[in-house]
Order: structure tokens, then C-alpha cells, then sequence
């Protein structure tokens, strides 16, 4: 080949690597997050500055690299995790490991834990110690919601679970009397309880279905894989100097409570 056109190949080929590797900056200028509505403490969006345990763990340790975060609105759960699982979305503030997800998803280190229990009409309420109690009853989760890989396995095998929409449609098929049971996340369960005047009528159940670690879910099909990383790595100093304990403080307190409720009456 003459000498000008290897030169003109080379041109070519920088060329393009130029615009491809410009495309690719300006398409991780943000990154996209989402998360699951209605659990309050771990994910809210009602307050733009305080976005729930987990949300804010995502946004200060992006502001702690320089990142930028582009919120996504409000969809439902189960396609929440299809977007992550095929690049349409980069990072879920929030959610329970399993195998399949394992499979699908990259993952944070554990940096919170959350217990998941039985949500009950009073007047049929019954005795419950382990998750094997719950056959031979009608009960439901939310959709796309984990219950833990053991418990997954378990229910797989020997429940009927049903699919809820959303945390209110379950808290409402547990109070008309139409499930046995419900299970949810006992804090944000209490939340929903409360906000819908339901306390006469549901109860909680003593004992946990689970206590599962949180983790921030990144996608393995997005494009920013290197702030990806970069905020995983914040993530973890954060464990490390006390950043994140201090979130999770600030959510347990009466501050948090009533700022929560305050943005629900808006």
C-alpha cells in the first residue's frame, strides 16, 4: 500500500476514534438513577435534597467524585430492573441481591440491611415463626420484589404469592380482606400503614421473613462503566469514614419523619 494511503487510513481511523470517544464522554455526562417508589426509609423521592437512605448514598458520593445524577421518574418496579438489565438506566439506589440478579446486574458492597415481614388483616391474624407457616394461605408482594434468596427459593416451592402493582394496591388487598397476608418491608410497611389510616385494621407480624443486605444495583450494559466505578469506589471510602452511617442516623431520627410527612401533604 503507498505511503499517502496509509496515512489517509490512520487519518481515518483517528478520526473516528476522536468522535466515537467524544460521544462516549458526552453520553456519561450523567448518570441515571432510579429506585423503588414507596419505601420510605430507602428510597423517597417527595424531598429533591433527601432522597432516602439509599438515594442518598448515590447522590453524595457522585457529588463526592464530581458525577452528576439524572433522577428518572417514577416506574414501576419490575421495569425499573429491565432498564437496568439492558442499559437504559445505570444505577438502582437500592435493592436485594440474588442469584439471578447476581447474573444480570453489577452490585455495591452491603450498605444497609432491611428486615421483611408479615403484613396481616387483626381480626385473621395467626401465628407465624418461620416462613413455612405461610402455606396454605393466600398472600402477596409487590412486583419484581425479592424476598430474599432463601425465602425466594422457599416460596417458589411451596407458597401462592401474588403480584401487587404497588405498596398501596398490596396494603389495600390485605385490608379488604381479599390476601391472608402480605409481605413488605416493615419499616416502609409502617410508613404506608400510617399514611392510609390503617392502623385499627392491619398488623404486623412479630417475626422476620428475612433481613437482607441493601445494595446500590449498577447496569452491565451501560456506557459509563469507569464512573461507575468511580462511584462504587466513593461508596466504599464512604463505609469507611462514617458517611454513610451518618445518613442512615439521619434518617432514623424525628427530623427525617416529619420532613417525610410534611413532603407527602404538598
Amino acid at each position: 500500500m503507498p505511503v499517502r494511503s496509509k496515512s489517509l487510513v490512520l487519518l481515518v481511523f483517528f478520526t473516528i476514534s476522536i468522535v466515537m470517544n467524544h460521544s462516549f464522554a458526552d453520553s456519561c455526562e450523567k448518570l441515571s438513577v432510579n429506585g423503588a417508589d414507596g419505601w420510605y426509609p430507602y428510597f423517597a423521592r417527595q424531598n429533591p435534597n433527601h432522597l432516602g437512605i439509599m438515594g442518598d448514598i448515590v447522590t453524595r458520593a457522585a457529588d463526592r467524585v464530581g458525577l452528576n445524577i439524572d433522577l428518572h421518574p417514577s416506574i414501576p418496579w419490575k421495569r425499573i430492573l429491565f432498564n437496568l438489565r439492558y442499559g437504559n438506566l445505570d444505577i438502582i439506589a437500592g435493592a436485594l441481591k440474588t442469584q439471578q440478579r447476581e447474573k444480570q446486574f453489577q452490585f455495591s458492597p452491603p450498605v444497609h440491611y432491611a428486615e421483611l415481614r408479615v403484613f396481616v388483616r387483626k381480626d385473621r391474624s395467626f401465628k407465624y415463626s418461620h416462613i413455612s407457616d405461610l402455606e396454605g394461605k393466600n398472600g402477596a408482594k409487590v412486583r419484581g420484589m425479592s424476598l430474599g434468596q432463601e425465602a425466594d427459593d422457599y416460596a417458589f416451592n411451596h407458597l401462592v404469592i401474588d403480584d401487587a402493582p404497588s405498596p398501596k394496591s398490596l396494603f389495600q388487598m390485605v385490608a379488604s380482606g381479599r390476601l391472608d397476608y402480605g409481605i413488605f418491608y416493615w419499616s416502609t410497611g409502617k410508613k404506608e400503614i400510617d399514611r392510609h389510616k390503617l392502623k385499627d385494621i392491619i398488623e404486623i407480624l412479630p417475626s422476620a421473613v428475612s433481613k437482607e443486605g441493601l445494595y446500590i444495583a449498577y447496569s452491565k450494559n451501560s456506557n459509563c462503566q469507569s464512573q461507575i466505578t468511580s462511584l462504587n469506589n466513593e461508596i466504599l471510602r464512604m463505609k469507611e469514614d462514617g458517611s454513610i452511617e451518618a445518613i442512615i442516623q439521619y434518617y432514623h431520627s424525628a427530623i427525617a419523619s416529619e420532613e417525610m410527612e410534611r413532603s407527602n401533604d404538598r
